[in-house]
């Protein structure tokens, strides 16, 4: 999804790369769960940029 729109680095997961922050999603070392995490230039641009990923990672989880 994200490719069509951003830079993706898929080493250890998937990073997405936005002009100002990025997105990781990986497979945790310790548990069967998916560990993510968000770097942002403000409070407000990392809740967009959290929203989105959890929103795409929602879909995929309902199958859509």
């Amino acid at each position: 999804y994200f490719r069509r729109y951003n830079d993706v680095i898929d080493i250890d997961g998937v990073r997405v790369l936005f002009d100002d922050g990025w997105g990781l999603v990986r497979a945790s070392n310790t548990q069967p769960a998916l560990v993510l995490r968000f770097e942002a230039t403000s409070p407000e641009r990392l809740e967009e940029i959290r929203d989105l990923v959890e929103s795409v990672l929602e879909k995929f989880r309902k199958g859509a």
